[in-house]
């Protein structure tokens, strides 16, 4: 038993530095777990050309999965999350297709956007009526 206790307190001093070295380095490696979450957001259409319009019931909201520190998965700090699509440029009426990418989710600095439900919306653009009643078709 004395040959056991001799070997654990020799260098004791170096041993219980080379532990907290160690439990250190895990914590600062390991840091805080990350989460991943599914949220429903809302999708925003902004810069739409007054001369057209969004037909066929383009959708109100998607799915979204998003990563990051579980301090920040929080709901209170996911509720401002949303699709933004930017239809600047658009003039001519048709279907397009737009993709859902980090660029156009709005999330809290530290939270990734991973992927989306349906990953790309599809927009069909007609004509907008003229309040007046005249004829919007180009000739």
């Amino acid at each position: 038993m004395s040959h056991v206790w001799r070997v654990l307190a020799d260098n004791l001093g170096w041993k219980l530095l080379s532990v907290l070295l160690a439990v250190l380095l895990w914590v600062a490696v390991e840091g805080e777990p990350e989460l991943v979450t599914v949220e429903t957001v809302p999708v925003y259409y902004r810069n739409v050309d007054p001369g057209l319009a969004l037909v066929a019931t383009p959708p109100q909201t998607v799915r979204v999965e998003l990563r990051g520190p579980s301090d920040v998965m929080g709901r209170e700090n996911l509720s401002n999350v949303a699709v933004v699509v930017d239809l600047h440029g658009m003039r001519q009426p048709g279907e397009t297709m737009f993709p859902i990418t980090d660029e156009n989710v709005t999330q809290p600095a530290s939270v990734t956007f991973v992927r989306s439900d349906p990953p790309e919306l599809r927009l069909h653009l007609e004509r907008a009526p003229d309040p007046k009643g005249n004829s919007t078709t180009k000739q």
